[in-house]
């Protein structure tokens, strides 16, 4: 019984971190879209994915998965073994942009104020997304991979090598035809401060006692009533 009881806690553990986690990356999601329809330019992994739009027969969300693939594949070479939440990362990400833009779950911007504000909206919750996945502890996502495999084979600094890697997928994807804005460059002097403020907020909750509480009162209730 008691073997039972830490069998299904440890499961209800698992559905809850799995439950954040996939919130953190409809959230993503959803931002990346809403700054698509800002039309003021895109993330610098984004300006790559929307440009390869114009050259294969992939939609926006795949060659989102197809890209997070070959990072994964990159990194597996240079020493980092992907997890279970890297796979999911990869896939569910792409899926969710796809239904988002498939159900038009958000209209275009018309005027500048709408421009402007779905950017600012957009950056804002991509680091709430992020901030909430990454809380999840369930494996760092495919383009971190890929950072952490540079930096071992390098030697360099993360934040060295995460720079000149965005500074190149922007470049390459200018290059084939995405679209660089005001927004790129927004998005790119403030998302690390987003990220950092939402992880800080999640992990701070996560040491206080009422979440403790809720948590253990959560998973004692569950573990109970499947006894029945």
């Amino acid at each position: 019984m008691i073997f039972n009881n830490i069998v299904i806690k440890k499961a209800i553990l698992f559905l809850v971190k799995l439950f954040w986690f996939s919130l953190g990356l409809f959230i993503c999601a959803f931002s990346i879209v809403l700054i698509l329809e800002s039309n003021l330019g895109l993330g610098p992994w984004d300006v790559f994915h929307i440009s390869m739009t114009k050259y294969v027969p992939l939609t926006f969300g795949q060659v989102n998965i197809a890209t997070g693939l070959l990072c994964v594949i990159i990194a597996y070479a240079m020493g980092i073994k992907p997890t279970f939440g890297t796979i999911l990362n990869m896939l569910m990400g792409g899926v969710f942009i796809d239904f988002i833009m498939s159900v038009n779950l958000i209209p275009p911007a018309i005027t500048y104020l709408q421009q402007y504000a779905y950017l600012l909206i957009g950056i804002f919750c991509f680091g709430l997304g992020t901030g909430a996945y990454i809380s999840a502890h369930m494996g760092t996502g495919p383009r971190d991979s890929l950072m952490m495999g540079l930096q071992r084979s390098t030697g360099r600094s993360i934040g060295l090598v995460r720079t000149v890697l965005e500074v190149l997928v922007v470049t390459l994807g200018f290059l084939l035809g995405g679209k660089i804005g005001v927004g790129t460059l927004i998005f790119s002097f403030t998302i690390g401060w987003f990220t950092q403020l939402f992880l800080m907020l999640f992990y701070w909750c996560g040491r206080q006692s009422w979440f403790v509480k809720w948590l253990y009162l959560l998973t004692d209730k569950k573990s109970q009533t499947s006894n029945f």
